[in-house]
């Protein structure tokens, strides 16, 4: 269940996990599919770390988007 548009998960908690697990660059396989596992966006450019791609779907993961749209506790 999406909760917003920036949801991946079926709970707060859970999409605070994604989050952290992404932004301490551990491996993570998209939640989405789970076909791959995530890459950044700007690989090539390494301009942020906060924005991530699954190669196997094409969904772009936007940290920061994610993080604002998360519901309230």
């Amino acid at each position: 269940m999406k909760w917003g548009m920036g949801m991946y998960s079926n709970s707060r908690d859970e999409e605070v996990r994604l989050l952290k697990r992404l932004w301490s660059a551990e491996d993570v396989i998209c939640p989405k599919c789970g076909g791959a596992l995530l890459v950044h966006l700007h690989k090539k450019a390494k301009r942020s770390d906060c924005d991530w791609m699954c190669p196997a779907c094409g969904e772009i993961y936007r940290t920061i988007q994610m993080l604002k749209e998360l519901p309230e506790e």
